[in-house]
């Protein structure tokens, strides 16, 4: 599995334009993170001192919402006398907790009977009154601050992750625009070899941005190792081995080897496995039947000199390829099918910035754009959209997509989406 090959010889090598090669790194540290916050974490809030009154913001952080039980009746009208400046009668003061929280009990002439302490006393109009000489008065204050303290230190770090949080936002964006226009920029080709990799006889070079195949056969091959300096891209079967064959090096570009992910699937207890050959796999991800030609009738071309059905061969078994990493490359995997078997095998073909099909939908949606999908079989080589339905994201769900065309409303299977473009936006094309 990427990063890590083995090439014909069983020898082990690393991938080193991998994408899960990156991942991993990252995750061991061994790569600078993607984001560094430019700010420092906030200090500790700092209490004031205990001379100083309470305010009404202090008191209703500290009081709001909060079960009051375990505080004093005492120190709770305290406190809401100290914010009211020092005199208020026992329905304002008892209003006054009400509005902030319904935890608490309730603030009467008969509880103020059992209070023992001077710091609030009844006066001749029968009004509560702060004694702001008591020494009962630092302690109530301390004891609402630290009620009060445990917001302001989630409101500081609060206002310090959003402030993170945005400039995080800015540098990934920008980071996912580059890649965008990295992505779209890369020169990729698809190669396809006959016989074998290790003595290629006739070769297939489909260009993937200019849509364009070149076929080279018999001494014509030699011209190939021009033609590949032109790509910064090269996906094939059992690639890395097809350019051992060609006397070059693979480390020169990056790599995408189209084979199977995996080589068997076991189907039940008893043991019976399924080999996973790349025509199984492209026929299951793509629709497309015999994918790739028989090699006996290809050995019979290339010894009777048939230039003109292999030719055709090649480029049909080019296409398919193409199909089948264009897949890959929107789903993140391929498609196995075979009788009750229906899975998607991961993949890591897509490079940073390639869009990715759930992403696509995900902002057609928010954006209100149309889309143009195409669905079931691998798209036509000569007109790709040709089969292509126009719809309006409705809804994402786990599996399907609900979208609409006209009046009626239909859910699409996400593995049977072939290709997708957002409709009159440049540049989102993808499949």
């Amino acid at each position: 599995m990427e990063p890590v090959y083995r090439d014909a010889q069983g020898r082990f090598g690393l991938n080193l334009s991998s994408t899960a090669l990156e991942h991993i790194l990252r995750a061991l540290g061994l790569r600078a993170p993607r984001f560094a916050p430019p700010l420092p974490p906030p200090p500790e809030p700092v209490e004031a001192a205990d001379e100083i009154p309470l305010s009404a913001d202090e008191l209703d952080v500290a009081f709001r919402g909060r079960s009051l039980f375990g505080l004093s009746s005492l120190r709770q009208a305290a406190a809401v006398l100290d914010v009211l400046g020092g005199h208020a009668g026992f329905a304002d003061v008892d209003a006054f907790l009400a509005r902030l929280t319904r935890y608490r009990a309730p603030i009467t002439a008969t509880s103020v009977r059992y209070w023992r302490s001077a710091l609030v006393a009844v006066d001749e109009d029968a009004r509560l009154t702060l004694n702001r000489a008591a020494p009962d008065l630092g302690p109530m204050r301390r004891a609402v601050r630290k009620l009060a303290r445990s917001t302001y230190v989630q409101r500081a770090h609060g206002a310090y992750w959003a402030q993170i949080g945005e400039a995080r936002e800015a540098v990934l964006a920008e980071e996912r625009r580059q890649q965008t226009q990295g992505a779209a920029a890369l020169r990729r080709a698809i190669l396809r070899v006959v016989p074998g990799p290790e003595h290629p006889q006739a070769i297939a070079l489909l260009d993937v941005s200019a849509r364009s195949i070149r076929t080279l056969i018999g001494d014509s091959t030699a011209a190939i190792q021009e033609a590949l300096f032109g790509f910064d891209l090269l996906a094939g079967l059992q690639i890395r081995e097809t350019l051992h064959g060609l006397c070059s090096d693979p480390d020169r570009w990056r790599l995408v080897d189209l084979n199977p992910p995996r080589k068997k699937r076991r189907l039940n207890r008893a043991g019976r496995t399924l080999t996973i050959t790349p025509e199984l796999l492209i026929w299951g991800t793509t629709g497309i039947s015999r994918p790739l030609g028989d090699p006996e009738k290809v050995a019979q071309y290339l010894a009777s000199g048939d230039v003109r059905r292999l030719t055709r061969r090649l480029e049909s078994d080019a296409k398919a390829l193409h199909a089948l990493y264009s897949y890959g490359i929107l789903h993140n995997g391929v498609r196995l099918r075979w009788g009750f078997l229906d899975e998607i095998l991961g993949v890591d073909w897509a490079v940073p910035g390639d869009a990715h099909l759930y992403d696509m939908l995900k902002k057609a949606r928010q954006a209100s754009v149309r889309v143009d999908l195409v669905v079931g079989s691998a798209p036509g080589w000569a007109d790709p959209w040709s089969r292509a339905r126009r719809v309006d994201v409705v809804d994402i769900e786990l599996w399907v997509v609900i979208v609409r065309q006209g009046t009626e409303k239909m859910l699409i299977d996400y593995r049977e989406i072939q290709a997708i473009r957002m409709v009159g936006v440049g540049c989102c094309d993808a499949g």
